[in-house]
């Protein structure tokens, strides 16, 4: 028997970034975000938690701190790479695609069909994160 206090109901990802402010506005620009919640620190002007919904999904994202990048969460900038990326499913891909390039996006694959069957092009946003933007095609 599965005990329900300890079963999951929802997962959600939380992105540390180098600068939150021009990541919020990247997304919003790049994949039609909206804005649910912005909490700025007052100590420090920095973004310590904000949520965006992109499609049915909620994504959270803070400014690097140093308190956190203590225990191993550090921004895609600070490490220098990034230890996932995200996927996002989108009616066109080849649209999806040009607009995030023009919000700012990097290209780091040409938009090819997958053994998957999916349609898709892989990015890197402005801080770092990596995402594969595809197109199922069935």
């Amino acid at each position: 028997m599965i005990d329900s206090s300890v079963t999951a109901s929802r997962l959600s990802t939380y992105l540390c970034t180098s600068n939150a402010a021009a990541a919020l506005d990247f997304y919003v620009a790049a994949f039609g975000a909206t804005e649910v919640m912005r909490w700025i620190d007052p100590d420090n002007g920095k973004i310590g938690h904000a949520e965006i919904r992109i499609g049915e999904t909620t994504l959270y994202l803070a400014d690097e701190y140093p308190q956190t990048a203590a225990i191993g969460v550090r921004s895609a900038a600070d490490l220098g790479g990034t230890t996932m990326q995200l996927w996002l499913q989108v009616g066109d891909v080849d649209a999806a695609v040009a607009r995030a390039v023009a919000a700012g996006a990097r290209q780091l694959s040409p938009i090819e069909y997958g053994q998957d069957g999916e349609r898709r092009c892989r990015l890197a946003d402005p801080g770092g994160h990596l995402w594969t933007v595809s197109t199922p095609l069935a």
